[in-house]
């Protein structure tokens, strides 16, 4: 598994405790045997490409910090809590699109650093490297991670993956993401990963990360197999995405615990 961004704060063992349970829930919902599967099983076999700590930022300066809160043009912490006072409830819309567009702000500043930074880029490709064998069957990629785990994929035509799994991905997003790939689209059209038998895509209503192209398989090939699913308030977040009975039923097919036509 290869998670995306804001996960500087985690690791791989509590990620991979994290996502386990609803892991398990996706294969129920897809109506897999789980007489013997069990959460020590999944936790044994399943592996966490963690690369967070890579870009956890150090702390600022107090100074800073300070003057980012009281925010002069009414954007920061002191002028929305004003603003609440003045306006009550009606205020939360500007509260909620200024988190908004915070958290915007941070993934477009941290795809540029992956896209524009060689050392950074291979280092975060080499967590995802030092886990790939020839036992690896299916890796499931979310937001950020959809774009490593692609490219590195792209990288090692030598694997045998049954099942590439994207959750949430900005893959097909132009300009932003699809045109900095490598290998680079042609005419619009990204490569298809060698190494890959089955890609399935999985994007969720209202998922801010894949709004601009929520169907892959125009841009990678009719062999992908798209499927859109509600993820509730969350709508990017993972849980949501492995609980769904599609994502349960492409790592089933990938598990060859199910059969997939």
């Amino acid at each position: 598994m290869v998670h995306g961004a804001f996960h500087e704060m985690w690791g791989p063992f509590r990620l991979g405790f994290r996502w386990a349970p609803p892991m398990i829930d996706g294969l129920w919902a897809a109506g897999v045997d789980l007489h013997d599967l069990t959460l020590e099983r999944v936790r044994r076999e399943v592996t966490v490409a963690f690369w967070g700590d890579l870009v956890r930022p150090g702390p600022r300066p107090v100074d800073e910090v300070l003057a980012e809160l009281s925010g002069d043009d009414g954007t920061g912490l002191v002028g929305l809590s004003a603003q609440f006072e003045s306006d009550g409830p009606a205020a939360l819309n500007n509260v909620a699109k200024a988190l908004a567009a915070e958290t915007n702000r941070r993934s477009t500043e941290l795809l540029g650093r992956y896209f524009t930074d060689p050392d950074m880029r291979t280092r975060i490709h080499e967590r995802l490297e030092r886990h790939l064998g020839p036992d690896t069957r299916v890796v499931v990629a979310h937001s950020m991670g959809t774009v490593i785990a692609y490219q590195v994929l792209c990288a090692h035509p030598e694997l045998e993956i049954r099942q590439l799994i994207t959750l949430g991905s900005p893959l097909g997003t132009p300009g932003l993401v699809l045109d900095q790939l490598d290998p680079p689209p042609v005419d619009g059209k990204g490569t298809w990963p060698s190494c890959v038998d089955q890609w399935t895509n999985v994007a969720a209503e209202g998922d801010l990360a894949t709004m601009a192209v929520p169907a892959l398989a125009p841009v990678f090939g009719e062999r992908l197999q798209d499927e859109y699913v509600f993820n509730g308030r969350h709508p990017h977040d993972i849980e949501p995405y492995l609980t769904a009975a599609e994502t349960g039923a492409a790592l089933a097919a990938g598990l060859e615990l199910l059969r997939r036509d």
